[in-house]
């Protein structure tokens, strides 16, 4: 299970990291139950700059997880996601 449904918003770039030109990847896991919400989530590794890990992990624990073959989710499972902040 590594995709997200349609109705789920990309994390909007911070404005004070926009003027810093802060950029990063930062690494998550989010614990999705049988419906596919997330119940808990953690950053993995860090962009190096909090705004950032925040702003993902805020933004995609909203989004609801999809199996890739869409099969039921059977019990709650951990997944991971990498977001990438760019300024290009």
């Amino acid at each position: 299970m590594d995709i997200v449904d349609g109705s789920c918003a990309n994390p909007v770039y911070p404005a004070q990291s926009l003027r810093d030109e802060q950029t990063g990847t930062v690494d998550m896991a989010f614990l999705v139950d049988v419906t596919g919400n997330v119940i808990e989530s953690k950053i993995m590794r860090s962009s190096g700059f909090n705004v950032l890990n925040e702003a993902a992990l805020s933004a995609l624990s909203k989004c609801k997880f999809v199996r890739i073959d869409h099969a039921p989710i059977q019990k709650p499972t951990w997944t991971s996601w990498t977001h990438v902040w760019s300024l290009e």
